[in-house]
């Protein structure tokens, strides 16, 4: 009996051992085809490939942070100013803006927490670093969990 339990186990590290480098190559088939000259970065989803978006610049963030806001007031862009531009490190997923009745990872986040004026009124933009900011109400707006961050702006 213990012979055949020997034999069985040996067979199912066998087993491990082909299926894992099978996958090990198939994934290196797909960084080859990922990174190869003339393609821009990607990720994979299953077997399909998509283009990963291009990082933004804090002043596209701002710009596109008053753009929206001038599009919400009916404003135009002369009327708003940048109160404050900082990088934050935000405490959850929520990029500390969380909505009720969510669940949200609690993880340290790199991100921007930016707040444009406008006839007086304060207007916060939360985001991650490199990517678009968007509008969070101030009833649900939470600070950075580390700190004041650094200026940016």
């Amino acid at each position: 009996m213990y012979r055949n339990a020997k034999a069985w186990a040996r067979a199912g590290l066998y087993t491990l051992v082909l299926a894992c480098a099978g996958c090990q190559q198939n994934d290196m088939r797909q960084a080859r085809a990922v990174h190869s000259p003339g393609n821009s970065p990607q990720a994979t989803t299953g077997n399909a490939l998509h283009t990963m978006p291009a990082e933004i610049s804090i002043e596209e963030q701002i710009q596109g942070a008053k753009l929206d806001l001038a599009s919400r007031l009916g404003i135009g862009l002369d009327a708003i100013t940048v109160k404050e531009a900082r990088s934050v490190q935000w405490g959850s997923g929520a990029l500390g803006c969380p909505k009720p009745g969510m669940s949200y990872t609690q993880a340290i986040i790199p991100g921007v927490l930016v707040k444009l004026d406008t006839g007086g009124t304060l207007y916060r933009y939360h985001g991650r670093m490199n990517s678009k900011l968007f509008f969070c109400p101030a009833d649900r707006a939470r600070e950075p969990a580390y700190g004041p961050g650094q200026e940016i702006m």
